[in-house]
């Protein structure tokens, strides 16, 4: 048995020294060809799934990027499927830093939350990290080019009959900074203590709660 081994980047500073550790009993073909920052933790394993040699972050690989649909559950007794949960709409957002000041975007009459501040951001879609689809949103969205930095915090909220994740980022242009959204009719540079007393999405409140508390940005590069 053969694995196609991807390493993968740190969900929280994006770096590539990513120790998978890997529970129960292998095949001695998955084992033989594992590369060597796979950990064989044998059954007697606890967990977390991934950690991050650089800033010994750990997760679970289910709980980052694309959630997949999960498997139908089955009830042997009544012979018949049960209802699973959806999968969570897992979305990114920016916090876009320029000297002291923070980009803020208000969402265009008809968006949904359509009134409402937020980061700028959008879906993760599937096989990409949360840093890639950032920078692809941000292309895509307000036509820039950005250095994601460490992850800020996650907040969430409904997206309809499924729960959503935002993960919001430390972000800064690279090259001029943007002066238009495809999805805000908006855009302001603020102070981080003009942050407050905005109407804000949901999901964005413990991020915009952590920023106002004292949060500094942070980049693998200074």
């Amino acid at each position: 048995m053969t694995i196609d081994w991807v390493r993968g980047t740190c969900p929280r500073c994006g770096s590539d020294q990513v120790l998978h550790h890997v529970i129960g009993m292998p095949m001695l073909e998955a084992y033989e060809s594992s590369p060597p920052w796979v950990v064989w933790e044998g059954c007697m394993g606890l967990g977390p799934e991934r950690e991050c040699e650089e800033c010994e972050h750990s997760w679970q690989s289910e709980d980052v990027g694309f959630a997949e649909e999960p498997e139908p559950r089955y009830d042997a007794r009544a012979d018949e499927e049960l209802p699973s949960e959806p999968a969570p709409l897992r979305v990114v957002g920016a916090v876009i830093v320029r000297g002291e000041q923070i980009l803020t975007a208000r969402r265009a009459p008809g968006k949904s939350t359509a009134g409402l501040w937020e980061f700028p951001g959008g879906k993760i879609e599937p096989e990409e990290s949360p840093q890639q689809a950032l920078i692809r949103e941000l292309s895509e969205e307000l036509g820039i080019e950005v250095e994601i930095g460490w992850l800020i915090g996650r907040g969430e909220g409904d997206a309809g009959d499924r729960d959503l994740h935002l993960d919001c980022y430390w972000a800064r242009p690279v090259g001029a900074a943007p002066t238009a959204s495809t999805d805000h009719d908006l855009l302001e540079w603020v102070d981080r203590r003009d942050l407050q007393g905005r109407d804000w999405a949901g999901p964005d409140v413990p991020i915009v709660e952590t920023i106002v508390a004292g949060a500094v940005p942070r980049f693998r590069r200074s």
